[in-house]
């Protein structure tokens, strides 16, 4: 039996890197309003981990909470692995040999750390630069003078901490580095020993690749077509691979959306198989220069990702006519959550067919009067 665990918190405790770490009070109210997410996207009914909940077990077939350890538990699967989960597990009374040492640990956060993405971006750069134009690979910065020379060299420029997610931790330059920026740039590389730089672009369409490394393997999963709203993530849509594909072809044409695939699943299996095991997912995006053009590697998701979630629901659950939306929904007013999912039930009522879902709206985390958070599904028919 498998114990899942939703940490969205995880991105924060890589940078901050203490066992002891406590996530701010958004994150956890996010973690736990929406964990019963999981049992969508899980591979069995498994048992789900409530750090921060007073009953610490909720089991996925009967919905029945506990706070001791269900017995039978063989493989902890938590949305990303970081020192502060591992802490919180362990004294939840999770057994040594199910959780990875704190070499493990420290060899998945520097398999995290952006280096690794840009390392990649060069490998992409050494197999297909020739017929395919790249954007440069990000640089790793040590100083605000390194700084201030990226910027004379690109003019616009995007800098980004070494660990974040979903467009926290970014900086932005427009040809001049001005005080408050050389100060936010300098407190950056003081915590976290770097900055990194990339040309700021003019995306046209997010997107990303999911994988799953499983033994010494890298199995190519499929795509994730997402929106962002103020840099961060808005949602997903559910589609399949090929409409995605036939969707982004007009901008960059299959055959080459392919090789960048193969080519990543290379560097996948030569430098990360080989310590991780689970999902990742590899941010991309279309942008528009003299034409329209593709950054491959934007980043490294070392970690469970909404666009992974999306594609499990688009298979197992809905009807082959249906396309929809997965978004998340956040409204900080007391009651405004509850009476946006009812209004949408109203509005969109849920119909089956085929015993899958076929249109209309599903709320996949319980939602009431004090809920802030929760995941939407809105369905619809092709």
């Amino acid at each position: 039996m498998t114990l899942y665990v939703f940490n969205p918190e995880h991105d924060y405790a890589l940078a901050n890197n203490d066992p002891h770490f406590v996530a701010p009070a958004s994150a956890i109210r996010f973690a736990d309003e929406c964990a019963t997410v999981l049992r969508h996207i899980v591979e069995d009914e498994g048992i789900l981990f409530l750090p921060y909940q007073e009953k610490h077990f909720l089991s996925f077939a009967t919905m029945e909470a506990s706070r001791e350890l269900p017995t039978g538990i063989d493989r902890v699967c938590p949305w990303g692995w970081d020192h502060a989960i591992a802490l919180q597990l362990r004294e939840a009374g999770v057994p040594e040999h199910l959780l990875p040492t704190r070499e493990d640990l420290e060899t998945l956060r520097s398999l995290a750390h952006r280096q690794t993405a840009a390392r990649a971006m060069r490998f992409l750069h050494q197999q297909l630069g020739n017929e395919l134009p790249l954007p440069p690979a990000a640089e790793l910065l040590t100083s605000v003078d390194e700084a201030e020379h990226i910027i004379q060299q690109w003019h616009d420029v995007i800098f980004k901490s070494p660990y974040s997610g979903n467009g926290r931790g970014h900086l932005y330059a427009h040809g001049i580095c001005s005080p408050t920026l050389r100060q936010q740039i300098s407190g950056v590389i003081r915590r976290q020993g770097a900055i990194m730089a990339e040309p700021l672009l003019d995306v046209v369409q997010d997107f990303a690749m999911e994988f799953r490394c499983q033994g010494q393997k890298v199995h190519f999963c499929g795509y994730s077509l997402f929106n962002t709203l103020h840099y961060g993530y808005a949602g997903n849509l559910l589609w399949t691979d090929e409409a995605i594909e036939k969707y982004l072809s007009q901008w960059i044409t299959v055959e080459q959306l392919r090789n960048i695939r193969d080519v990543i699943l290379r560097f996948l299996e030569d430098n990360i198989a080989t310590a991780y095991q689970g999902y990742l997912g590899v941010d991309m995006f279309i942008y528009q220069g003299n034409k329209f053009k593709i950054n491959p590697m934007v980043e490294i998701n070392l970690r469970m990702t909404m666009g992974m979630a999306s594609h499990i629901l688009r298979q197992c659950y809905l009807h082959p006519d249906t396309v929809g939306t997965f978004r998340l929904e956040y409204r900080p007013k007391s009651g405004e959550l509850l009476h946006c999912a009812e209004e949408l039930g109203r509005q969109h009522p849920f119909i089956r067919k085929d015993e899958q879902w076929h249109s209309g709206f599903i709320s996949l985390t319980p939602v009431t009067e004090n809920s802030q958070y929760a995941f939407f599904v809105l369905l619809q028919t092709n």
